[in-house]
């Protein structure tokens, strides 16, 4: 009894540290397309990691602690935008500046959060938070008995299917 317990406290253990892999997707295409099965949003990262002022902050892409729990919600994609083919999901993206983030939505439909530059650790933190349901979220107001909802507008711009057609994909 004393052995299987000491063999499960370091199973136990074991498990407690192992990094969960996070694999990250360099195809924008099948990444949308498993979005759209998985009913999971996409977190699309676009750099230069040839250049430190245009490569997304590493730390803030490693699967460790309550980082790791939040990318387990997204399918990730991660595209070099030094390439011929980084160069055309950008300019489908409209980014200019980089590194550049964005979030779709888990049917694929629609882009909910897009950020060129660097992001903060916590603001990165609570956006990968707010998202990873993939929906917009929705606020709420009461008044009397009555409740008022209220959802941001989506633009027709950020359409990844619209995206996709202008890479020719």
């Amino acid at each position: 009894m004393v052995h299987f317990l000491a063999v499960a406290t370091i199973a136990a253990s074991t498990f407690a540290v192992t990094p969960v892999k996070v694999k990250w997707q360099a195809d924008y295409g099948k990444a949308l397309a498993a979005t759209k099965s998985e009913q999971r949003p996409l977190l699309v990262v676009l750099d230069n990691p040839a250049d430190p002022a245009a490569t997304f902050d590493a730390k803030l892409l490693a699967a460790e602690g309550q980082q790791a729990d939040l990318l387990k919600s997204y399918r990730l994609c991660r595209v070099d935008v030094s390439t011929e083919y980084g160069q055309k999901v950008a300019e489908a993206f409209g980014a200019k500046q980089f590194p550049h983030t964005a979030i779709i939505d888990k049917t694929g439909a629609s882009v909910l959060f897009k950020q060129s530059g660097q992001i903060a650790g916590d603001q990165w933190q609570s956006t990968l938070t707010k998202f990873e349901k993939g929906v917009q979220p929705q606020t709420v107001f009461f008044r009397g008995n009555t409740i008022l909802g209220a959802q941001s507008t989506q633009d027709i711009s950020n359409c990844p299917s619209c995206q996709r057609k202008a890479m020719g994909l």
